[in-house]
This record gives structure tokens, C-alpha cells and sequence, in this order.
């Protein structure tokens, strides 16, 4: 599970970005199939955090492995980590 300071929008364009027509919808988040690998991503809105007058949004990400094993999967989901880190510190 991870969570992250985007919404469901902003992640699902990332992917998309990286991995093109890889990644599909399912009834509760995101498909990604490449390379005999495929990852599901569960996608939950939760509540914005704000500072002061600034607003995060944030969205919790519980990421499952449908196919594949191992080590291929472990690099692809290491490929959807660089693809939606935002800038920063």
C-alpha cells in the first residue's frame, strides 16, 4: 500500500505517460500488462491534507500482482514508482 499526494486522474495520466496502452481501467482502479507482468492498482480518494492555505490531495494505492512472478514484477512496479515520483526534496 502506498500512498501518494495525487488523484486518481493525475496517477492514471503518469502511467499512461510511461507505459502507454499498457494500462486499462478495471471496475476499481488501473490495469497494467506489459512483458508477461501485470500489475492492479486499487485506487482509493482520501482526505486532502492542508497546510495552511495549500490543499494535497492524496490517494491511497494498494498495488497487487495478477500475473507474472518474481523479479519481473518487482522491476516493473520499481518502472511505475520512477514514473509517477513527483519532484521534490
Amino acid at each position: 500500500m502506498r500512498q501518494m499526494n495525487a488523484t486518481p486522474e493525475e496517477f492514471r495520466r503518469a502511467l499512461v505517460q510511461a507505459f502507454g496502452p499498457a494500462v486499462s481501467a478495471s471496475a476499481d482502479g488501473l490495469l497494467l500488462t506489459t512483458a508477461g507482468v501485470q500489475l492492479h492498482f486499487a485506487l482509493t480518494r482520501e482526505a486532502a491534507h492542508r497546510i495552511g492555505a495549500l490543499q494535497l490531495s492524496m490517494l491511497r494505492v494498494e498495488v497487487s500482482v495478477r500475473q507474472g512472478a518474481g523479479e519481473a514484477a518487482t522491476e516493473l512496479l520499481a518502472r511505475v514508482d520512477r514514473a509517477t515520483q513527483r519532484g521534490g526534496g
